[in-house]
């Protein structure tokens, strides 16, 4: 089984990881295990060009970094291997369309709750990922 993990850098999706691993005895192989981190892109284009298309994405890969090395770590410390997707757009999008490129058998991520009745419970982005997936969602707690 392939699983997409979303990673946010947050708590909760720190410990919704941590619930998945918990579970990995209840499957017949252990699941190949894929952790997405997406980025929203600079929102003025003209940025970019202003600092440099390298410092952007050093910027990029530092935030994608910091925000997947909790994950990594405890990955790492319970032996799980696993390979990384770090992307750049809509994360929502992002997500589904990995989750689809990648013939993964899961999605798997965070509930949040920051914004509008439905939001309160999953998170805007995990309402959009649900939307767009062909793949299966799984929401953790």
């Amino acid at each position: 089984m392939k699983i997409l993990f979303a990673v946010d850098g947050s708590a909760r999706a720190l410990a919704a990881l941590e619930s998945l691993v918990a579970n990995f005895a209840h499957f017949r192989e252990v699941p190949r295990l894929t952790l997405i981190h997406v980025h929203p892109a600079v929102p003025y284009g003209a940025a970019a060009t202003w600092v440099g298309k390298e410092t952007v994405q050093r910027y990029y890969d530092e935030e994608s970094d910091a925000a997947l090395s909790s994950a990594r770590d405890a990955l790492t410390a319970h032996g799980i291997a696993f390979d990384v997707d770090k992307r750049i757009g809509d994360p929502a999008t992002e997500i589904a369309k990995r989750g689809d490129e990648g013939a993964f058998d899961l999605i798997a991520l965070a509930t949040h709750g920051h914004t509008a009745l439905a939001g309160l419970v999953m998170g805007s982005v995990t309402t959009a990922v649900i939307a767009r997936s062909k793949v299966p969602v799984l929401l953790l707690k």
